[in-house]
């Protein structure tokens, strides 16, 4: 398996959105993603020693933007009640070689635009929040 670079440079083709294996269908343009972490810090009062601030933990997360050229889809996920814990899978089939993100700890967010075409298609961008799963993973990647 080669660098994450080799395969950013090779890869190319348009991608799929899958949310818990349903079919979004094909991106407008390429994912988003944006990954971070945050931690808090914590302000330790003790009678004896001086108070001092600690760093907690930092936990690592992702925004994910994904413009759908399917807005039945889109929509009937936005109207659908909101799940915690989906599984996103981006997968580029076309690709040289094929590559595949899951993002298996994904919750779709209430931000979302609609911009309608008046010579083309309409596109619906949807926003979802990844967080670490319990093995500590953010995301998985397969490319063969």
């Amino acid at each position: 398996m080669g660098s994450l670079k080799d395969v950013l440079e090779v890869s190319r083709g348009k991608f799929r959105a899958f949310c818990n294996e349903n079919d979004l269908g094909e991106l407008a343009l390429p994912p988003e993603i944006k990954a971070g972490y945050r931690a808090e810090n914590f302000v330790i009062h003790d009678l004896v020693l001086p108070s001092r601030t600690l760093e907690g933990n930092a936990e690592i997360h992702a925004q994910i933007t994904l413009k759908l050229k399917c807005l039945p889809r889109a929509l009937a996920m936005l109207d659908a009640p909101p799940a915690e814990n989906m599984v996103l899978k981006l997968q580029n089939d076309s690709g040289n070689p094929p590559l595949t993100l899951i993002f298996p700890a994904c919750k779709l967010l209430p931000v979302w635009e609609f911009a309608p075409g008046f010579t083309g298609e309409h596109l619906i961008t949807l926003k979802f929040s990844a967080v670490c799963d319990p093995q500590g993973k953010l995301f998985y990647y397969n490319c063969t």
